[in-house]
């Protein structure tokens, strides 16, 4: 059974699972012989899946320099907390500052039309060792989620190819959006969403964190009935900084 709190194994779909040998050598010459090795070696290295799919390990470790990018819409970007509390923010602090937290989310994104703006662009150019994805919560709104719904395994699993196709082969995690308290059906559609989402993780073998676990039974914290405010922001830190290091954020306080 997938712990979906845990980096993923396995080749990102898409991508490829490397070029299978075969044992021909001995019919060619030498010439041939190396001219075969290298293709095997470049044909493996450009379907190279992203290091979501290849380590087990925590993505970041202790003393360790990272690149993570933030992607996601006006939750991510900090509407409506204090400066300096987004979950982006809070992630940097909570690794001491020794990781390039950078944060790529903005103000009333759907997953689709993420993929048009200057902050996805920005995002590649970044060539992240980490991406951490938290988008959904716009595309589940009642007038949106006929829309959205129909493509948003393809759309989603369109995004993650872009990323782990960069050179830096980022670790991938997509993060299970935050409750919506609002009376319009949209928690309904979150509840649409997540089996969705499971099958973008299963089809290109990203990470998934349950930040909309982590708010259940804790409306409080979402005082608009949509953005979490500052400790709503302090929970997601905790719970993406407890998959990328495999440690509780509060022990580490």
């Amino acid at each position: 059974m997938k712990d979906i709190l845990s980096p993923p194994l396995g080749p990102v779909a898409g991508s490829g699972s490397g070029v299978p040998l075969r044992n021909n050598f001995l019919a060619v010459p030498m010439a041939g012989i190396m001219k075969t090795l290298l293709a095997l070696v470049l044909g493996f290295a450009m379907a190279a899946p992203s290091r979501a799919a290849t380590e087990d390990a925590p993505p970041v470790k202790d003393g360790k320099a990272a690149k993570i990018a933030c992607v996601g819409d006006s939750i991510t970007g900090g509407f409506g907390v204090t400066k300096g509390m987004s979950w982006p923010d809070q992630i940097s602090k909570l690794l001491g500052g020794i990781c390039e937290v950078r944060n790529f989310g903005v103000g009333g994104s759907y997953l689709l039309g993420y993929q048009s703006t200057d902050a996805f662009k920005n995002a590649k150019s970044f060539n992240p060792d980490v991406v951490v994805i938290m988008l959904g919560t716009n595309d589940v709104r009642p007038l949106a989620w006929k829309n959205s719904k129909p493509n948003f395994v393809p759309d989603y699993t369109s995004m993650i190819k872009q990323f782990a196709e960069l050179p830096s082969r980022p670790r991938l995690f997509i993060c299970y959006p935050p409750v919506i308290t609002e009376p319009d059906g949209s928690e309904e559609n979150i509840l649409e969403l997540i089996p969705l989402m499971d099958e973008v993780a299963k089809r290109t073998e990203v990470g998934i964190i349950d930040v909309h676990g982590a708010f259940k039974g804790k409306g409080e914290l979402i005082p608009d009935k949509i953005h979490p405010n500052d400790v709503g922001q302090t929970l997601i830190a905790a719970t993406v900084h407890n998959v990328l290091t495999g440690k509780s954020a509060a022990k580490d306080k």
